[in-house]
C-alpha cells in the first residue's frame, strides 16, 4: 500500500542553524518555503526535509505516500481496531504541506507519522548546494522501546515485509529497496536518523574528508551494514539531529526471507567502524 517514503518534518527552534547545515554540509537544496517554515530537497520531490519553527511540531514526523484518497479510509478503520488514533488532516493542512489530503497517528512508541496522497513533484531538476552526490532520501531509522510491536503496524496494516533482524532492531521494506524504515532498540521514542542515497564509495569518503575538515562530528563510519549491504557514515546536526549518508543497499524479490543477526556490534557494521550512537553499538 505505502508507494514511497516522502519526507520527514523537524520541529526547529532556528531556521538559519538548519539552513546551513542542511544545505552547505549535508548538500540539499533550499526549496520554497515561509519566515517559519524552511524546505530542502534531495530529488525531485517538492520537498524531502521540513524544518518547523512555528511551534506546531513538538516531534520529528515522518511523511510517507499512498496512492488513492480511499486508502486512507481503509488505514483509519485498521489503525483504529489496533488501539491507535488516526486523525485525518484538514484541507488547509494539507494544502499548506503540498499535498491532496492525508491522515496523521503515533505508533505506540510515540513516533509520528503523516500518511499523505498525491504529494508534489517539482519540474526543476534537483540542484544542490554542494556536490555530495546526493541522489533521495532514501530511509529513516527510528528508536522505539518495542521494535517488533511498532514494526507490526506497518506489516499488518500497511503490508510492508520484515527484510532483516539484529537483536530486537528490525528493518522494514515496501519497495524493491532492502529497506525504508528502520525501528533501533532504545530506552525512547523519536527519530534516530535521516538517511539520503548519494552515488557511491567515493562520495561517501569525500563527504568523510570534508566534514572532518569543518570539524562536524563522525558519529558512525564508514562502515557497511551486513543486512543490507549499504555502505553509510552517519554525522551529527543541529539539535541532535543525525544524518547519514548511504550507498549499495541490496534490491530484494519477493522470495526474500527475513533474517536474525545477533546483537553484537559487527551486527550494524561488518567493518567494525567507531561507533557512538547508543543504539547501532550492539551488546558484546
Amino acid at each position: 500500500m505505502i508507494e514511497q517514503l516522502r519526507f520527514v518534518r523537524l520541529p526547529a527552534t532556528g531556521l538559519d542553524e538548519y539552513g546551513q547545515f542542511l544545505c552547505d554540509t549535508v548538500g540539499l537544496q533550499r526549496a520554497d518555503g515561509s519566515d517559519d517554515i524552511a524546505r530542502f530537497r534531495s530529488d525531485e520531490r517538492a520537498y524531502s526535509v521540513e524544518c518547523d519553527a512555528t511551534g506546531a511540531s513538538d516531534r520529528p514526523v515522518v511523511g510517507l505516500s499512498v496512492r488513492y484518497e480511499t486508502d486512507l479510509d481503509d488505514i483509519t478503520g485498521k489503525l483504529t481496531e489496533r488501539g491507535l488514533n488516526p486523525q485525518r488532516l484538514s484541507p488547509e493542512h494539507c494544502a499548506s504541506k503540498l499535498y491532496r489530503d492525508a491522515l496523521t497517528f503515533d505508533d505506540h512508541s510515540g513516533n509520528r507519522f503523516e500518511i499523505v496522497v498525491r504529494p508534489e513533484y517539482k519540474s526543476q531538476r534537483y540542484f544542490p548546494a554542494r556536490d555530495a552526490g546526493i541522489q533521495a532520501i532514501t530511509s529513516i531509522d527510528l528508536r522505539s522501546p518495542d521494535p517488533e510491536r511498532d514494526m507490526a503496524i506497518w506489516i499488518e496494516v500497511f503490508g510492508a515485509q520484515a527484510r532483516d533482524f539484529a537483536g530486537d532492531c528490525g528493518q522494514l521494506g515496501f519497495d524493491e529497496q532492502h529497506h525504508r524504515l528502520g525501528y533501533y532498540a532504545s530506552e525512547t521514542s523519536g527519530l534516530l536518523s535521516v538517511n539520503f542515497e548519494v552515488g557511491d564509495l567515493n562520495d561517501i569518503m569525500r563527504s568523510k574528508y570534508l566534514l572532518a575538515n569543518r570539524q562536524v562530528r563522525i558519529l558512525d563510519g564508514p562502515g557497511r551494514d551486513p543486512a543490507s549491504g549499504e555502505i553509510f557514515l552517519y554525522f551529527q546536526g543541529p539539535d541532535g539531529l543525525i544524518v547519514s549518508y548511504t550507498t549499495e543497499m541490496k534490491h530484494v524479490d519477493s522470495d526474500w526471507i527475513p533474517r536474525q543477526f545477533g546483537n553484537g556490534r559487527l551486527s550494524f557494521c561488518m567493518w567494525n567502524s567507531d561507533v557512538l550512537i547508543p543504539e547501532r553499538a550492539g551488546v558484546e
